[in-house]
């Protein structure tokens, strides 16, 4: 058998061995234990709330975190809520699971030619491990955001939409990501988004009363509005580019961080603007959407915890294996951030005493901008095709 040959089917066994091995040790952890160290009970949790028409937002229980998602969310939880947690915990894990490889799996095939998928999924497991270990939803959520992408290249725009409303109603940073894909086909892809965002947001009223629903509504924007952990120690913060500005001596109040959030945000529509104006194609458009969405939300979104840091995961992958037409500098970039991650990892295996103090340092958010900085290289670099006359231009615009 070819050395090629040997060495494939080598990485694939090892790469389904590592999540097998993740999703096993998981997964049965969170039946024998569904008290330790698990978010899922607070989705279970609302999901019951909502059954029996009850307030959700700023209510305390036992083993159950602050619920800070929409009302959707807690009526998607339901049938979960029937369920006990530790089973219904790892089934939603195993969702989580399948939507994260499955549509990263698809992502990497459209949008990177000859990709090692295999190697890929591998390169990913280090950050979602935190994430499926705590049964959060990001797994989920970067599954849908990546499977939208693999959607809209194979021209599947409105359900691409749909993917992506889908993850907005878990935390409404998402959108970003679909104002930047609706530069590739804004009617085709905006009509699937927002119909399916409208579906979304009505789906509680079918399910329960209006005054009921409106008062969780109401009481979900307040929350959302009064979460603001930028004067929280630094090991507890939110994980992201203000938490590097705080450690280098400039404490930003939330009021003007949201400023370089949407000033930053503002860039990347700029960039794929001035990209489309100049003639390029509609997938390399789609593709530097993602990417430059899934940085955006890792270093500069509303909410990034260690968690959220998955975000970048399919970027990282990417970044790190294929230096086609990249810079030297972009690689290295990529390296010593998944080297910065793979260390807090490691940390997080060890007491608090030990983590905290480093964690607190901002490695995270310094990894995910160096990451950050490799993807962003490689949507700048590239090529537009030849200049097409403004006549053409202005139909591409309004299609």
């Amino acid at each position: 058998m070819p050395a090629d040959s040997l060495r494939s089917k080598l990485v694939v066994r090892t790469a389904v061995g590592l999540w097998v091995v993740l999703l096993g040790v998981v997964c049965v952890r969170t039946v024998l234990k569904p008290l330790s160290a698990n978010i899922y009970p607070t989705y279970a949790w609302a999901g019951e709330r909502f059954a029996a028409g009850e307030p959700l937002y700023g209510v305390f229980a036992p083993y159950v975190d602050n619920y800070r998602y929409s009302p959707t969310v807690a009526a998607g939880f339901v049938p979960f809520g029937m369920m006990p947690w530790g089973p219904g915990g790892a089934l939603f894990r195993l969702l989580g699971a399948a939507l994260f490889l499955g549509g990263a799996a698809a992502w990497f095939r459209r949008s990177w030619p000859n990709a090692p998928v295999a190697a890929a999924l591998a390169v990913m497991l280090p950050l979602a491990i935190g994430s499926v270990s705590n049964g959060q939803a990001n797994p989920h959520m970067v599954g849908l955001m990546v499977a939208a992408g693999a959607l809209a290249l194979g021209n599947r725009w409105a359900v691409a939409g749909a993917c992506v409303a889908a993850a907005a109603l878990f935390k409404g940073y998402p959108l970003a990501l679909g104002m930047l894909l609706a530069f590739a086909a804004p009617v085709r892809f905006g009509v699937g988004l927002v119909a399916a965002l409208a579906a979304g947001l009505a789906l509680p009223y079918l399910l329960q009363s209006p005054e009921y629903v409106n008062g969780l509504y109401a009481e979900w924007w307040m929350n959302m509005k009064g979460d603001d952990r930028t004067g929280w120690e630094n090991w507890r913060g939110y994980q992201d580019f203000h938490l590097v500005l705080k450690n280098l001596g400039w404490t930003v109040p939330r009021s003007q961080y949201l400023f370089v959030q949407a000033g930053t945000g503002a860039l990347c529509a700029v960039v794929l603007a001035w990209q489309r104006w100049r003639g390029t194609d509609r997938p390399t458009l789609t593709t530097n959407a993602v990417a430059l969405g899934l940085c955006w939300m890792t270093v500069f979104g509303p909410a990034v915890e260690s968690s959220t840091l998955i975000l970048i995961a399919p970027v990282l992958a990417r970044e790190l294996l294929d230096r086609t037409g990249q810079p030297r500098w972009a690689w290295r970039s990529a390296v010593a951030g998944a080297v910065l991650f793979l260390a807090a990892v490691v940390l997080f295996a060890f007491p608090y005493a030990v983590h905290r103090p480093v964690i607190g340092l901002g490695i995270q958010p310094l990894a995910a901008a160096l990451v950050a900085a490799a993807g962003v290289a490689r949507v700048l670099r590239k090529p537009a095709p030849a200049a097409v006359d403004r006549q053409e231009s202005l139909t591409r615009l309004a299609a």
